[in-house]
């Protein structure tokens, strides 16, 4: 596992297993692996794939695209599951929660047909 602490300009892109102590002034996106996050993002979070425990801060939005992402910290701004799984602790706070997935079919009403 890799392990990133110290502060960090610019977005920081995770494609291994990794451990985060760290502040990022900018963006984090996780391509794949397991991130373990444990600082603060004053950007968005991005998870494409993989699995991600964040136990920090972000300032921005936390975006699940495809992957399983665990909330046990705070999120300023929106968290946003597109596809995957996301777990929100009672005990964490968030700015808001928006799930964007696929959504049922509605059934079509037709007119009766008279014979």
């Amino acid at each position: 596992m890799k392990i990133l602490d110290g502060k960090r300009v610019g977005t920081v892109t995770i494609f291994e297993d990794t451990l985060m102590l760290t502040e990022v002034v900018g963006d984090v996106i996780l391509n794949a692996g397991h991130l373990e996050f444990k600082g603060k993002v004053l950007g968005n979070m991005l998870v494409r794939k993989g699995t991600c425990r964040m136990l920090g801060i972000v300032k921005g939005n936390l975006v699940n695209e495809q992957g399983d992402v665990e909330i046990f910290g705070t999120v300023h701004g929106k968290v946003v599951t597109r596809a995957g799984y996301t777990y929100i602790n009672p005990d964490s706070k968030v700015g808001g929660v928006e799930n964007s997935g696929v959504s049922q079919p509605r059934a079509i009403e037709r007119e009766p047909v008279s014979t």
